[in-house]
């Protein structure tokens, strides 16, 4: 069982969650490349996926704006 080191972790995590949002390729690249994986690396995993998450999260949040407006908007043309 690998060791947790949590600086590590955190270094990896922020580093993912930059790469993720910036160069997202080369970042998957890497990712499936190295090997073994240590404490960094796992965090660099989590980070990409907290990215990942919190860019679907806004998308969804943008989405229910859209169709609110519409909404809001026909029922506007009705009165």
């Amino acid at each position: 069982m690998m060791e947790l080191n949590e600086k590590q972790f955190i270094s990896g995590f922020n580093s993912g969650y930059l790469l993720a949002q910036y160069e997202p390729e080369m970042l998957t690249s890497l990712l499936t490349q190295i090997s073994p994986v240590n404490s960094y690396i796992s965090g660099m995993t989590f980070g990409k996926k907290e990215y990942e998450l919190e860019l679907q999260t806004n998308q969804l949040d943008d989405l229910r704006n859209i169709r609110s407006k519409g909404k809001d908007s026909r029922e506007t043309e009705l009165d």
